[in-house]
């Protein structure tokens, strides 16, 4: 996919249109279909700002998963109640990643057009989000199977 010269991706509206610092149509407008638009862009950057929240959000629940993962060796954690605490965290973790692309995927609107840069960046650190969850995930597979395998071995 090319990006147009201003370095957004194509769209068919204005992302300028969604957001607080769009231009004035240059067609005239009553008052009241100003204070609508007006209302729509703060609606839209109020939306953009819980889409921030929520990877961020996700971020630092990748991050305690991490923290849980590094700590499944451990002698004195590893016991029923970490594989709980990584379930729970796992699960939280799925459900936020879930409504944050939910959040943008309203928010940029139709696939084939211009997407706003800031919608942009966003999808891009969702997904390196993304990939950090699942490498995690696979890493937490492979130590706890690792560990079982060494543990019916002492036995």
């Amino acid at each position: 996919m090319s990006a147009a010269p201003s370095g957004r991706r194509k769209r068919p509206r204005s992302a300028a249109s969604i957001f607080q610092g769009s231009k004035p149509s240059p067609h005239g407008r009553d008052s009241e279909r100003r204070g609508s638009d007006s209302d729509s862009a703060y609606q839209t950057q109020r939306d953009l700002d819980d889409c921030k929240m929520l990877v961020q959000e996700f971020n630092t629940q990748v991050a305690l998963y991490r923290e849980l993962v590094i700590s499944i060796g451990d002698v004195s954690v590893t016991c029923p109640s970490l594989h709980a605490e990584l379930h729970k965290t796992r699960t939280q973790g799925c459900e936020m990643a879930c409504q944050a692309h939910q959040k943008l995927a309203a928010i940029s609107g139709p696939e084939d057009g211009e997407i706003h840069p800031e919608i942009c960046r966003l999808y891009i650190q969702l997904q390196c989000c993304l990939e950090m969850y699942t490498t995690e995930m696979l890493k937490s597979i492979c130590l706890l199977g690792s560990l079982q395998f060494h543990r019916k071995g002492i036995e």
